[in-house]
């Protein structure tokens, strides 16, 4: 299928959709007129990069932990996976520490305001 169907089915961008081919993340052949074709399991493909960035991983660990997807989609618990998932936990408890104290930061500063 050309990169205008598979964005069409996968509602992704063709521009990401180029952005994933050039990264290695989707394989595409080019056809004679210099078209990327892709094959129809490109869909779900695109769904497993997606799943991935939705969840806050990279592009670059999205690619690291795609093979760790079994053919029918489920993501298998392979190291790899495990790995990048707890990183990913860490990063998110971090945010949440941070957002945290500003919060108290902000708060305080309301509290200290003085009414003209």
């Amino acid at each position: 299928m050309l990169i205008n169907q598979l964005a069409h089915r996968s509602g992704v961008s063709t521009r990401a959709l180029r952005h994933y081919d050039r990264l290695g993340l989707l394989s595409s052949r080019r056809l004679g007129n210099g078209y990327r074709d892709f094959a129809d399991c490109a869909v779900e493909e695109v769904r497993r990069i997606r799943l991935l960035l939705d969840i806050g991983l990279s592009l670059q660990a999205a690619a690291e932990v795609l093979p760790c997807f079994t053919p029918d989609g489920e993501l298998t618990s392979c190291p790899t996976a495990r790995e990048r998932l707890r990183g990913q936990i860490v990063q998110v408890d971090s945010s949440i520490a941070q957002l945290q104290h500003l919060r108290k930061q902000l708060a305080g500063t309301l509290d200290n305001l003085v009414d003209d």
